[in-house]
């Protein structure tokens, strides 16, 4: 865990939430010690809130020079902010502590302080401050080896500080450089890379005090060595950590000369033994003893390689001498952070009973005082709802007794609108029988008649008079057979029973009854109707509808034209089509076929298709071709 702790995530990067910045140009890092001017504020400070904001401030200043002094100061700072209910002071402490167990590699106890912290954050609202612990949280989780966790928190910091804005942009070069730091070595980010070190040396440049500019100029080094280079890069990084160490500080120097290490990689070995070394000298001074053991472990295996038996003593020495020590043990000035998380923890924890044991007492007097209060308002508003419902529900049954009463009436309306619009239609068709069918054969006879009175007539001629006048007498008492059964159909007696007829003996029989107009017509009759079909029907009303059909077909066909009659049996029903050439005007043909109050063919039609709609079919006609009409019903 330490070497990859050391190797691959650089220790100052989880302060950046507490420092400021320092200018882009190497010639303006070099800059006055900040703690003096700290220290020296912190005396002119005249109200609480101020001093702990700068206190805080020197506490996170001593996190790159002694962690000790940091650690001692961050407790003040939390003891100050819990008396004074200072949420953002102690929201400020969590985030030093969790930084210190983070360079003990202790990363799960930093876990607990950073999520503290990002707590009070999310309390205060502050969107910087958030996105800065959250980026701490983020380097937490990565080295614990929870990719996944890590993940989250880095895209929600990243996304979090890009909306910042500028004034406080200053977080958003801070995830640039984590940015830099996590995808530096991905080839397939190698633009990415390049633009996020442009863009946090733009926002290192708006502030005085920043040290990410030595992160940026440290990853902006590759540049260099990919040029060839190296040796360029190399001096460049030891510049860097020596203003670095004239800043105090020491852990910045660390990273700098650690990122040396990382040259190898693209091919530019510089001197290990001398990076190495002075990386092992400030751990030395800084009592960072887990961080030491990766630069002890480097030496001792240099010297070993190269034969040095008085190196390889010191190193294995003190090797051992780490290696002897507890994880967390620090030297006689360290603090013991375990044993001091632990009673912090303890002492949370009472209070925090206590807290609930005050409450649980103060919620069971309160109890006791209202309940009586509370009993009555629930019974009182229980009485109210009930009175409520049970209005609600009478004006509901009333509704809907008024709404069935009304679509009964309606109902009634409709169906003795309906039964009078049927009588009125009826009277005026049978009106129209009456004026047409009767009032022509009536007239002939009385024609006839008085041609026989003159007595001038030859026999012959009488003769065909009196045919004449049977075949209109005939065709009158046929027209009244019809409106006889018509009219019987229309009685609301009359029930429909179907039986099996056979169809070509109906439409044969029709044929008879008009085989005097068709050979007047010149007509040619072609029947396809097949032999012993049989349809569910009336047999009289089946006769009736042929009778008049095939009366409408011969009038209004042309004459010397085919008479076709056809039938087809579909889905159980039996279609029979009856064809004829109308020859011109078709449409307007059809159209006077469909005026039954001035037409008696048009009635017969009507009449046919009562017939047929009793019968629990179908009936239509239609133009086809221009000049052929089609007469079809369906049974």
């Amino acid at each position: 865990m330490i070497k990859a702790y050391i190797h691959t995530r650089y220790i100052a990067v989880f302060l950046t939430a507490w420092l400021l910045v320092f200018q882009d140009t190497t010639a303006q890092i070099r800059r006055t010690p900040q703690l003096p001017l700290l220290q020296a504020q912190l005396a002119q400070q005249q109200d609480s809130a101020g001093y702990v904001a700068v206190l805080g401030k020197i506490a996170a200043l001593y996190a790159v020079i002694s962690l000790d002094s940091c650690f001692k100061y961050s407790l003040q700072v939390r003891d100050i902010s819990m008396r004074q209910h200072n949420a953002k002071g102690l929201a400020d402490a969590n985030d030093l502590i969790s930084f210190y167990y983070a360079l003990k590699t202790d990363f799960t106890i930093a876990g607990i302080y950073g999520y503290k912290a990002l707590q009070l954050h999310q309390q205060l609202g502050d969107s910087a401050r958030m996105a800065k612990t959250l980026s701490n949280i983020y380097l937490f989780y990565r080295n614990l080896g929870r990719a996944g966790d890590a993940n989250n928190y880095f895209y929600r910091a990243f996304h979090l500080a890009a909306r910042l804005p500028p004034e406080q942009d200053s977080v958003y070069g801070i995830l640039l450089v984590n940015y830099v730091m996590r995808f530096y070595k991905d080839s397939t980010r190698a633009d990415s890379v390049q633009w996020a070190i442009k863009e946090g040396r733009r926002v290192a440049e708006k502030y005085p005090f920043n040290k990410q500019i030595f992160y940026v100029e440290a990853y902006d080094a590759d540049n260099l060595v990919r040029q060839g280079r190296g040796r360029e890069a190399e001096e460049k990084m030891y510049y860097l950590a020596d203003i670095a160490l004239q800043r105090g500080m020491p852990y910045v120097a660390m990273d700098m000369y650690g990122k040396l290490d990382d040259f190898q990689r693209l091919g530019y070995f510089a001197d290990s033994t001398r990076y190495q070394e002075r990386a092992y000298q400030l751990g030395i001074q800084t009592g960072s003893i887990e961080l030491n053991l990766y630069w002890v472990a480097r030496l001792y295996d240099y010297y070993r390689k190269h034969r040095q038996p008085d190196k390889v003593v010191y190193y294995s020495n003190e090797i051992m001498r780490l290696a002897a020590q507890s994880r967390y043990q620090a030297a006689s000035r360290d603090i013991n952070y375990i044993g001091f998380f632990l009673k912090e923890q303890a002492l949370q924890s009472l209070a925090m009973k206590n807290s609930v044991r005050q409450q649980l007492l103060e919620k069971a007097q309160a109890e006791n005082k209202n309940k009586g209060l509370l009993t009555i308002g629930l019974f009182t508003v229980t009485a109210l709802l009930l009175l409520l419902l049970l209005s609600h529900y009478w004006h509901y049954r009333r509704k809907r007794q008024q709404e069935r009463a009304m679509e009964k009436s309606y109902d009634a309306i409709a169906a003795t609108n309906a039964a009078l619009v049927e009588n009125d239609e009826f009277k005026n068709k049978l009106l129209t029988i009456l004026a047409n069918d009767f009032r022509a054969p009536l007239h002939h006879i009385v024609e006839v008649a008085a041609q026989l009175k003159t007595g001038m007539l030859a026999q012959s001629e009488v003769v065909t008079l009196l045919k004449q006048i049977a075949g209109a007498s005939r065709k009158t008492l046929d027209a009244f057979d019809t409106i006889l059964k018509w009219i019987r159909l229309q009685l609301s007696g009359f029930a429909y029973k179907a039986v099996p007829c056979l169809l070509p003996a109906a439409v044969i029989s029709a044929l008879e009854i008009h085989k005097a107009d068709i050979q007047e017509k010149g007509l040619t009759v072609i029947n396809r109707i097949p032999a012993g079909l049989e349809v569910p029907a009336d047999e009289e009303m089946l006769r009736v509808v042929n009778v008049l059909l095939l009366q409408v077909a011969i009038i209004t066909a042309a004459p010397g034209s085919l008479l076709i009659i056809s039938s087809q049996k579909k889905y159980e029903k039996t279609i029979v089509n009856i064809i004829i050439n109308a020859g011109e005007r078709v449409g307007e043909k059809l159209l006077v076929l469909q005026q039954w109050e001035e037409n008696t063919f048009a009635l017969g039609l009507v009449i046919s298709r009562d017939f047929i709609h009793k019968m629990d079919g179908t009936f239509h006609m239609e133009e086809q071709v221009e000049k052929y009409l089609i007469f079809e019903y369906c049974l």
